[in-house]
């Protein structure tokens, strides 16, 4: 690749950029979103990858050109976050280069996704404002590139990687006929997705919120028995991961996806459904709490910044024979919509709740992943995104995402392999798989 960057041909110049004006300087410290804050004390390791096979004549000159303009394009991307009380972010006059990496070639595909992985998934000191990297390898086999982005949590989420793809590929065509790219709009800033999450937030009743996670959570047991969970700092800190993938066919959600719109329930509610229930048959136990990705979302500034936005809040299913489960998921579900400008970490923390550190450490993930899918279009080359083989960038020891396709859906499960044997991420996804492959129930009064 260093001997291809050398010889490829040279683009025609690009047209000079407009110099940025309105952005703070490092004197002035801009306040950060929740979301944005807590990852602040979050470890470096926390590194969100995206990857992409490439076939065709990339341009290397115009892929790194364009990895600058999006690099300046979003202030969080090159913001400087500091450990303060409270955190904020420093915004560099000079934002400088992401990294690009170009690693030495690779004799087959999996050594390549191999190499890639460690490369980008390096850990990255936010601090200093290194909040992202890219690297390329070659399989010299096939001579497909493999190209791979790593952005830590802070700056980055699931909603984020539409605006990554959408924006790089604006500015990679741009430099490839020479020009820089005219954007239609100017990103949100940092200081403008904080005053526009804290418009949002302060016009609920927090009050009321918190009274709602007081009652929901009060006596929430520890989600299995044994083995013994780790203590919470444990369960907090990084650890070594594996995966699990199950597939739910296209005749499996056409079926669920039909009840839902006759019987008024959502999606991710019958996934939640299908993973509480196999939690219950594996930890013999009818009340169970899964720790639910919500992202806030639903303005525009809101929706077109590029930065982290995700919370988490405690989905409780209690298993009662009278009472019919996915009415009941969806109503819980509901509710915690209702009251998601209180995180958990702040419900977890309250004496009233009362929730013992172990009992913290034992609730499982879960993330019903909506996110807008772009592909990368890179012209003259033809791109296909790598699923991963598990969530690189989770610390609980167990999460599973659900990840709508075209047509199909994937269950990825996550386990930590320091805390949860991996034969739990089959038996679970076995048995989530038993719950959706049975087919919703009637609804209620029909025959």
């Amino acid at each position: 690749l260093a001997q291809w960057l050398a010889t490829a041909p040279r683009r025609p110049k690009a047209e000079p950029e407009a110099p940025v004006t309105g952005r703070p300087g490092p004197s002035k410290p801009v306040p950060l979103t929740l979301s944005v804050a807590k990852c602040v004390w979050l470890p470096f390791e926390l590194v969100c990858p995206t990857t992409w096979w490439i076939e065709g004549e990339l341009d290397l000159r115009a892929l790194m050109a364009a990895l600058g303009d999006v690099h300046r394009r979003h202030e969080a991307l090159h913001a400087r976050y500091r450990r303060v009380d409270p955190p904020v972010a420093l915004i560099p006059p000079n934002p400088g280069m992401p990294q690009l990496r170009l690693l030495t070639d690779a004799a087959t595909e999996q050594e390549a996704l191999d190499q890639l992985a460690e490369a980008v998934q390096q850990p990255l000191d936010y601090t200093q404002g290194r909040n992202w990297r890219a690297a390329l390898i070659r399989n010299k086999t096939t001579n497909r590139i493999l190209f791979g982005i790593g952005i830590h949590h802070i700056a980055f989420d699931g909603w984020s990687h539409a605006l990554l793809v959408r924006d790089l590929s604006h500015a990679y065509a741009a430099r490839l006929s020479g020009q820089a790219p005219a954007w239609a709009r100017p990103a949100p800033t940092l200081r403008q997705s904080y005053e526009e999450y804290t418009r949002l937030r302060d016009a609920a009743d927090l009050e009321a919120q918190r009274t709602y996670w007081r009652e929901q959570l009060r006596g929430l047991p520890r989600q299995g028995e044994a083995p013994p969970q780790a203590p919470l700092e444990q369960a907090l800190a990084w650890g070594p991961k594996a995966g699990h993938i199950v597939t739910v066919t296209p005749e499996v959600m056409q079926r669920w996806d039909q009840a839902a719109r006759e019987q008024r329930f959502s999606r991710s509610s019958y996934f939640v459904a299908a993973y509480a229930s196999a939690l219950r048959a594996i930890h013999q136990q009818d009340d169970i709490g899964l720790l639910m990705i919500v992202a806030r979302r639903g303005s525009r500034i809101l929706d077109s910044a590029f930065t982290t936005r995700i919370n988490s809040n405690c989905v409780r299913v209690r298993f009662r024979p009278e009472e019919d489960l996915l009415r009941h998921v969806q109503q819980t579900v509901d509710e915690l919509m209702a009251a998601q400008d209180i995180p958990f970490s702040e419900t977890a923390a309250d004496p009233a709740v009362g929730l013992p550190g172990e009992v913290v450490a034992s609730i499982p993930g879960f993330a019903y992943q909506d996110n807008v899918v772009l592909p990368l279009d890179l012209p003259g080359c033809r791109t296909e995104e790598v699923v991963e083989p598990y969530a690189r960038e989770v610390m609980s020891g167990l999460t599973v995402e659900a990840i709508p396709r075209d047509t199909d859906a994937l269950l990825r499960i996550t386990i930590r392999t320091d805390l949860i044997p991996f034969s739990l991420a089959e038996e679970l996804g076995a048995h989530m798989l038993r719950f959706l492959e049975s087919g919703p129930a009637p609804a209620p009064g029909t025959a």
